[in-house]
């Protein structure tokens, strides 16, 4: 009877122990949440998803990059992606300790050679019932995400319609702006447009005599304000002349020599000759020896 007893005891013990365990199984295994596609980037039917370096971003409701090698190498051959013929291309899927519920599906090469995806073409990635997380649950069904690549061709026929446009805009605001500058600056020297005033008059339906009358207004009040102007500018240039002509000019208040500053500097004279007068000539201004002589000598046969 005592042996019953403790063989009794000894199972019960056996019982609570392993109780806990089967319970935690339980937990982790077919009765816990199944592991969801909670989000994808590109979202499944996108459209306009760019070729160039093209991946697939897949966030799930569980912890997937605390994952075993095995765990990550099963889910490596349950990934496909695949084209309209259904052309297999080679993927790789790369997980984050950063962002544990995330997965990046990238695309691979073939061979030496990346792959290349085609212009406005559906792509699809396919995992399989079986790609699991780290905590051994699986998505229990295939999931699919189909995505359109850009078209492309109607993406640069739009950029070069943008392009055009853009030039366009540049060349008609450049323009405009020298235009402004150039009547800024006839406006600056006094200088003033001829005004066609039967343009004017049938622009703005007023009469010739108007548009004469506000046209030599318009021109008198601007040469009255270039005079103006002028006049300050040269007004403003001469008294600065006359603040740095005064700021350089140095002036003494006394005359005092040289030898007063300390120099030793000391002017030799030298006495020169004056030289002798010339002797006055007796001949009359503008005539020589000869033509007096023979004057003289017709007064003598006189």
């Amino acid at each position: 009877m005592k042996r019953i007893s403790a063989i009794v005891l000894i199972m019960i013990m056996a019982v609570a122990m392993m109780a806990p365990t089967c319970l935690a199984a339980k937990d982790s295994g077919a009765g816990a949440e199944p592991l969801k596609i909670e989000a994808s980037t590109p979202a499944n039917g996108d459209k306009g998803v760019s070729v160039e370096n093209l991946s697939v971003k897949l966030t799930f409701n569980k912890d997937m990059a605390s994952m075993t090698k095995e765990q990550k190498a099963h889910n490596q051959q349950v990934i496909k992606l695949t084209d309209p013929k259904g052309k297999k291309i080679s993927i790789k899927a790369y997980y984050s300790k950063e962002y544990p519920n995330m997965v990046m599906i990238v695309s691979g090469t073939s061979g030496n050679k990346l792959n290349r995806f085609d212009s406005a073409t559906e792509y699809t990635l396919a995992l399989g019932k079986t790609f699991t997380a780290a905590d051994g649950s699986t998505l229990g069904a295939r999931q699919e995400i189909a995505f359109t690549t850009i078209n492309q061709n109607a993406s640069m026929k739009v950029y070069m319609v943008l392009m055009a446009l853009m030039m366009v805009g540049m060349i008609f605001f450049t323009t405009r702006t020298a235009k402004k500058a150039a009547e800024k600056e006839m406006k600056d020297k006094g200088v003033t447009t001829t005004v066609n005033p039967y343009k004017e008059a049938k622009r703005t339906g007023k009469s010739v005599e108007e548009i004469v009358a506000a046209d030599k207004k318009k021109k008198a009040k601007a040469a009255e304000a270039a005079a103006k102007k002028r006049a300050a500018e040269q007004a403003l240039e001469e008294e600065i002349m006359a603040q740095e002509r005064k700021a350089h000019n140095k002036r003494v208040s006394v005359k005092r020599p040289i030898s007063a500053a300390g120099s030793e500097y000391k002017v030799k004279v030298v006495e020169t000759v004056k030289p002798e007068p010339k002797k006055k000539s007796t001949n009359p201004k503008g005539q020589t020896g000869k033509q007096k002589n023979k004057k003289g000598g017709k007064k003598k046969k006189k």
